[in-house]
């Protein structure tokens, strides 16, 4: 995380604390914080965003950002994680993710109900809407979209010890992955590959609609290892290509 960002961060948690910038828990809205800390709006909604991967708000759509429940030394070891985020840790995150998010897809495809496939929708839609746009703020915004889409296919299968299991492993993830777009501004996974990760997403998404677990599995885990090489290959400047190291899905054609 750059020097700047790391800095209004702060200042903004110390505003949090302070009761300058809430009320009744509801943060002011982001542009009247963009004018309170004097920054650009698009740099302000970068920090909100990861202030949102740190816990130390909650974003909710259609009602605003609330203050979370991150203690001072928390957030103060996430900052510090964002900042030296090792890149050999990564392939232990995304193992520890296709273990719990490829059986979880699959029962998401089993138990998913009408509540439960709109909610995945609506976060597809999200990120479907930044690509098709080249939304100016496609990075940080499509890394929020991803863990809620995300998030609601764990949820879909209804197993509140899984989703508690996943919520750790996320969060983990996530902040990781904020840090490689605050370090020297390096493009993050839906700037830099926004048709193929968005495609990886669709077929998970369409399997869980069919209702059919083996493919939902299989999509999830191909998402999951493409993401791994991508994500490796920023972190170690590599920068991988379109193709490279990326796997082939064998989805049926319809």
């Amino acid at each position: 995380m750059n020097d700047a960002k790391r800095e209004l961060i702060r200042k903004m948690y110390i505003a949090l604390q302070a009761g300058e910038i809430s009320k009744n828990d509801m943060l002011l809205p982001e542009r009247d914080l963009a004018e309170y800390f004097q920054v650009k709006r698009s740099f302000m909604r970068e920090a909100l965003i990861a202030l949102e991967a740190l816990g130390i708000i909650d974003i909710r759509e259609r009602q605003g950002m609330f203050v979370g429940g991150k203690g001072t030394q928390n957030v103060l070891d996430s900052l510090n994680l964002l900042n030296v985020w090792p890149s050999d840790a990564i392939a232990q995150v995304f193992e520890l993710r296709t273990m719990i998010e490829g059986p979880t897809a699959a029962f998401a495809a089993l138990r998913r109900n009408e509540r439960n496939m709109a909610k995945i929708q609506d976060a597809l839609d999200q990120l479907s809407f930044l690509r098709e746009n080249s939304h100016p703020d496609i990075g940080s915004l499509g890394v929020r979209y991803n863990a809620i889409l995300h998030t609601a296919v764990v949820e879909a299968a209804h197993n509140p010890v899984l989703l508690r299991v996943y919520e750790g492993t996320s969060r983990l993830y996530t902040e990781g992955i904020v840090s490689v777009g605050t370090r020297e501004r390096e493009k993050l996974p839906y700037e830099k590959w926004p048709d193929q990760v968005f495609s990886e997403h669709k077929n998970i998404v369409d399997a869980i609609r069919r209702g059919d677990p083996d493919e939902a599995r299989a999509m999830a885990v191909v998402h999951l290892e493409n993401s791994r090489n991508r994500i490796q290959g920023i972190m170690t400047d590599e920068g991988a290509g379109p193709e490279e190291g990326i796997i082939v899905s064998s989805r049926r054609q319809e």
